[in-house]
């Protein structure tokens, strides 16, 4: 868990006005734009137990050239989002940016890259409020969070020996095998009708590639 009450030294969240409030920069502290606060990561490699020598020997040449010598590699990805700050969409503050008031938590129990989080605003029972003009927001920087990550790297090798010191190796490599889409962070401005809502996504969608590497 990483806290702090600087900008971003290695990337991340939107932090919203930073500082708001220059004379006191405590006011601003909270996690850290790049704090991810779980990260599960799990690689796998496994030679397929078919083939001369192995498990399930094959004798025939042939086939043995066909189906043996196989090896599959994985490395799968599960990490929670990164924090973001709700900010006013028109700034009170009359020194930059402004905070709104934070009246309830924000989250909600099912977001949708539709509707990320609680936008709420400037009702009797809303989530956030306006402060008085001149004033700061009490709502506190990287508060909320947003979406997760998964992702599955996958491969399939395939060696030809045709002496000791001499192989062929192909390789069929997939990228973010599922095609998961990785969302960005949502739009944060309160009081904004895009407020909520995710247009983007961040990383890569499924990527294939074939290779041969010769070893000598």
């Amino acid at each position: 868990h990483s806290i702090d009450n600087v900008p971003n030294a290695f990337g991340g969240a939107a932090n919203g006005p930073f500082p708001q409030d220059i004379r006191y920069r405590n006011d601003d502290r909270g996690d850290s734009g790049f704090d991810i606060r779980h990260r599960f990561t799990h690689s796998m490699n496994y030679e397929l137990p078919w083939g001369r020598g192995k498990k399930f020997d094959i004798e025939n040449g042939v086939l043995n050239a066909i189906a043996g010598g196989w090896q599959t590699n994985a490395i799968f990805t599960w990490q929670t989002g990164l924090p973001f700050t709700p900010t006013l969409n028109n700034s009170v503050s009359n020194a930059g940016g402004s905070r709104p008031d934070r009246r309830k938590s924000g989250e909600i129990d099912n977001p949708t890259p539709n509707l990320w989080f609680d936008t709420s605003f400037n009702t009797a029972d809303a989530a956030w409020g306006v402060p008085q003009q001149y004033t700061y927001g009490n709502g506190g920087r990287n508060i909320l969070r947003g979406p997760g990550r998964v992702n599955l790297d996958f491969s399939i090798f395939k060696s030809f020996n045709f002496t000791e010191t001499r192989s062929l190796q192909f390789r069929a490599e997939s990228f973010n095998l599922t095609n998961t889409p990785a969302f960005n962070l949502p739009n944060s401005a309160i009081g904004s009708p895009a407020a909520g809502t995710i247009t983007s996504t961040v990383g890569n969608p499924r990527q294939m590639q074939f290779a041969l590497r010769f070893a000598f």
